[in-house]
């Protein structure tokens, strides 16, 4: 399949809306709520111990595990949210870009949001559709130039950190690669425009 070549020579034009912010700032607030919780929750404690080493105070440890237990509330919205903004990204690309030289076949918005919950393969499997979000961009770049390249290191960067510490470090670098690919779809939106009034 060469991509590239299609977009070189397809004469028609391709007119499409940018993939939206929402999903991303919800991610941000409720990735920022998760990190503040788990420290909150560590100060709880700690207070509770530092206050009186012999006999720490019980409603300290009490509130700082409810507020543990919201906060591992806030990571699994957290998640859900991503991958609300996974399908948000995969929906946006044309029908065939939807692939990644990772995997076997086609791969459809659902299946790239849903299959993140299966256990232990989720860590391939973000490997597959950020990375292959990112070749997927590359290959749009062809027929809708942008000023930046895909963040495909910056994808790979994200997929092992969320591996090692998701919090902060993990949270931060995927706002961050949410952010340029955003951007990247609104600067391939204003050239489809651009296009679409060229004559040919």
């Amino acid at each position: 399949m060469n991509a590239a070549a299609h977009y070189r020579a397809d004469p028609r034009t391709t007119s499409f809306t940018p993939i939206g912010s929402t999903w991303r700032w919800v991610f941000t607030v409720v990735a920022v709520l998760s990190v503040a919780g788990f420290v909150g929750a560590v100060a709880l404690w700690t207070g509770a111990i530092v206050s009186n080493p012999e006999r720490p105070d019980t409603r300290l440890f009490d509130a700082g595990g409810i507020v543990l237990l919201v906060t591992i509330l806030c990571v699994y919205v957290q998640a859900f949210v991503g991958m609300a903004w996974i399908h948000s990204a995969w929906r946006w690309l044309p029908w065939d870009q939807r692939y990644s030289r990772h995997w076997r076949s086609w791969i459809s918005p659902g299946q790239a949001a849903l299959m993140l919950l299966i256990p232990y393969f989720q860590y391939y499997w973000m490997f597959v559709i950020n990375l292959g979000l990112c070749d997927a961009l590359e290959r749009l770049r062809v027929r809708y130039p942008t000023r930046d390249a895909a963040p495909k290191n910056l994808a790979l960067v994200a997929c092992i950190m969320q591996m090692i510490i998701p919090l902060p470090v993990g949270m931060i670098l995927w706002v961050l690669f949410m952010n340029k690919v955003e951007g990247m779809s609104r600067e391939m939106s204003a050239a489809a425009v651009t296009r679409a009034h060229r004559p040919f």
